[in-house]
């Protein structure tokens, strides 16, 4: 990428600030949480409160006489806090640069008060003669006869061992890189998302809204491609339907004429065989122009009752004298176009009733669909002719004639309904013997 392209808001501008924030953000906060680990459970000498308890304890035992110092320090310790008379040095831990405790010894000569007075302070990482770590905050301070008097103070450690304590640091440095990428990167994800979820509704509805051209430079020109791209199709589904709406018109005004000419054929035979077929014509014109209507007004969505809609189509049917069979089950809600849906519903039912005598209904629900299926019990489709059926106006002739009705846009009517809510139906055998016909709608 060339460096005139750092100024525009790019993908990769987007990327390096974001890993640049997100690295600073979380450098701080790292860094804040360990000073305050490091004073809580290692606060230092000075900030134990050791040096003003030691100095009272041993302007009190410098006046004593030697022989009541041990009794005076067993009484001045409690738990957590030991203090210890030792006669001389060599029973010390061993004191180097690092534990000549330099920045307390001129407090403690100016509490004493003796500029003489000499202290020797231990951290819990000091060592001990054998090289083992003391393990524990210490202050020794000697009296005026070279005597010693040794304090020791408890260390912080959060009610931890040190494994844990580190394992509870590491996972705290983790929390807070992870919470600061996670949020760094959700501006970057969040363009990326729209446009996935605005492509899946296009491809369940075509009058879907455009896209809002927003986010970085490569995102705004592939969501103005896709708005271009959308008003395209939507401009030639449009065209599309009302042109063969039109047609479907215009074919009724030639068809009445027919008709109206067939009362002068004088072989009453010929004129059967006219009004046969001028009524078949009729009949596919009427079905196209339903299903051109259906295809191009879109009804809104709505949330209902998927089981009672099935219920009300099924009841409609029974009430016209078919056989049809209904397993009711609980009350499902689902968010689409009810009557999209019934009339989908009830072309599937009344192929079943037309070609398979009676029908069984049944609704069911899994993890991300709902799923209606619908079984005849007649001769069924062989495999390989179950996806031409979908095709307008198609029809079998062997299982299929024009004698039962219909003109083969049942099917491909109901397929457009349930495509439209990112569903479909599928076709394949019935446990009867005859043909199933699953409608499968999404859920979510």
């Amino acid at each position: 990428m060339s460096w005139r392209h750092w100024g525009r808001d790019t993908i990769g501008r987007w990327f390096a600030i974001n890993i640049v924030v997100a690295v600073i953000v979380a450098a701080a906060m790292n860094a804040a949480f360990v000073q305050f680990a490091g004073v809580w459970a290692r606060p230092g000498l000075n900030d134990t409160g050791i040096v003003d308890q030691a100095v009272a304890i041993v302007r009190v035992m410098q006046g004593a006489p030697a022989s009541m110092r041990p009794q005076l320090a067993d009484a001045a310790s409690y738990p957590g806090f030991t203090v210890r008379w030792v006669p001389d040095a060599s029973s010390l831990p061993a004191a180097n640069e690092d534990t000549t405790f330099r920045s307390g010894r001129a407090k403690i000569r100016s509490l004493l008060p003796r500029q003489d007075a000499r202290a020797l302070g231990y951290e819990p990482t000091d060592t001990d003669a054998r090289g083992h770590p003391l393990g524990y905050y210490a202050l020794a301070i000697d009296l005026p006869d070279r005597s010693w008097v040794l304090f020791i103070a408890p260390t912080r450690s959060w009610g931890l061992q040190p494994g844990a304590r580190y394992a509870l640091t590491a996972g705290f440095v983790l929390l807070c890189s992870l919470a600061v990428a996670a949020l760094a990167s959700r501006r970057l994800a969040r363009p990326m998302e729209r446009f996935a979820r605005q492509a899946q509704r296009f491809g369940r509805d075509v009058d879907a809204p455009a896209m809002d051209v927003t986010g970085p430079v490569e995102i705004r020109v592939a969501a103005q491609a896709f708005n271009d791209m959308q008003e395209r199709v939507q401009r030639y589904v449009a065209a599309r339907t009302e042109l063969l709406a039109a047609i479907s018109h215009d074919l009724r005004a030639p068809l009445t004429r027919m008709r109206l000419r067939g009362e002068f054929i004088a072989d009453a035979e010929q004129q059967r065989k006219l009004f046969r077929d001028v009524d078949e014509m009729q009949a596919m014109v009427d079905a196209s122009l339903r299903f051109f209507r259906d295809d191009s007004e879109r009804e809104p969505t709505t949330r209902f009752k998927l089981s009672e809609l099935v219920s009300t189509v099924v009841d409609d049917l029974r009430d016209e004298g078919h056989d049809v069979a209904f397993e009711e089950r609980p009350g499902i809600t689902y968010t689409g176009r009810p009557l999209a849906l019934r009339r989908a519903l009830s072309n599937v039912v009344g192929n079943a009733l037309k070609y398979g005598l009676r029908a069984h209904v049944t609704l069911n629900v899994t993890a991300d669909a709902v799923e209606i299926d619908v079984d005849d019990e007649g001769p069924g489709i062989a495999p390989e002719l179950r996806e031409a059926v979908f095709r307008p106006f198609y029809r079998i002739e062997s299982s299929r004639n024009r004698a039962t009705g219909g003109v083969g846009l049942g099917l491909a009517a109901a397929r457009s309904a349930l495509r439209a809510h990112g569903g479909d139906v599928v076709l394949s055998s019935a446990a009867t013997g005859g043909l199933r016909a699953r409608l499968i709608l999404p859920l979510g």
